[in-house]
């Protein structure tokens, strides 16, 4: 087998495989049995995946809860980074938004992450969603309550790393120029039909030798399997949910017809070409199913897209 190849996860010197494990979706909330979610932590772990991703808000903690399980099974050196935001579905959530700005609050949430997932040590935590006005973020300097918390957090030995998560780039690339994030993930923004994020969000971030991760890989599904028959009711109704419009779904046409050409399967050309870009530090799809990760391993240890498929790719 194939090991998976590392990256440098930016300033944080950790040593991350460029396939990681998403794991919003591998809970009750999306109907995925317990025992499917663990055996697709099992099946990364023995394949060498390293580097897990989570948060407090996915699955109201159940998927912090199975990652710390899945991880001590595991044993050996596994990344874990998560999140603190969407604090209504938190245990502060009674507090309503004063817990946005309220450093005992946000400390309780990370010290309950710490419990379900089992650890002392958090080796990254996030901003989620920091363009919330909720936040208090002030975007040009990084002040805010939830900044400095962390960065205490940090000082004190608690976290490793401090990052952000979202899909709002303008604020991402602002915070990003402040030199006081370790880490970024983005989603929606990069991937075979949409890559705004290399515009100006990773420019920032290689200035400030940052990690990239990329999150949602496959809009929504749409760069997973071909779902030709919800394109054509988007473009009937003229409704296109979040992360589609006319110029997105014409562009995912042509994809189509590329994987059809070259004989490359959807997903794992989407993968590749993440992968095909040497910033990316690791890709974290979402799997809900063990066949989809298996998949996902697969594209990955084919390495990136030739030149050919790539230059293709730019035209579209």
């Amino acid at each position: 087998m194939t090991e998976l190849n590392k990256r440098r996860l930016g300033r944080t010197g950790l040593m991350v495989t460029e396939l990681g494990l998403g794991g919003f979706q591998f809970t009750g909330e999306f109907g995925v049995p317990r025992a499917v979610a663990f055996d697709i932590m099992d099946l990364a772990f023995r394949s060498g995946i390293n580097f897990v991703d989570s948060a407090p808000m996915y699955g109201f903690g159940e998927s912090e809860e199975l990652v710390g399980r899945g991880t001590e099974k595991a044993g050996g050196q596994i990344y874990i980074s998560t999140k603190v935001g969407w604090l209504d579905r938190t245990i502060v959530r009674n507090l309503g938004d004063e817990a946005y700005r309220d450093e005992a609050a946000i400390r309780r949430v990370v010290e309950h992450s710490m419990r379900l997932l089992g650890r002392s040590y958090l080796d990254i935590v996030m901003v989620h969603e920091p363009e919330w006005k909720q936040w208090g973020l002030d975007p040009d300097t990084g002040d805010g309550v939830i900044l400095t918390t962390l960065e205490r957090l940090k000082k004190e030995g608690v976290i490793g790393a401090i990052g952000m998560g979202g899909g709002h780039l303008d604020v991402m690339t602002r915070l990003a120029e402040t030199g006081r994030f370790d880490v970024l993930l983005t989603f929606m923004h990069y991937d075979l039909a949409v890559q705004d994020a290399k515009e100006r969000l990773l420019p920032a971030a290689k200035k400030h030798d940052m990690g990239v991760i990329l999150g949602g890989p496959f809009r929504q599904g749409a760069l997973a399997v071909k779902q030709e028959a919800r394109i054509a009711e988007m473009r009937r109704t003229g409704e296109y949910p979040w992360g589609f419009n006319e110029e997105v779904v014409r562009k995912i046409d042509h994809i189509y017809k590329l994987a059809d050409e070259t004989g490359i399967p959807l997903a794992e050309m989407g993968v590749r070409y993440l992968l095909s870009d040497p910033q990316v530090s690791t890709v974290i799809p979402g799997p809900r199913k063990v066949e989809e990760l298996e998949s996902n391993l697969e594209a990955a240890r084919k390495g990136p897209l030739p030149e050919d498929v790539l230059e293709q790719i730019r035209k579209i």
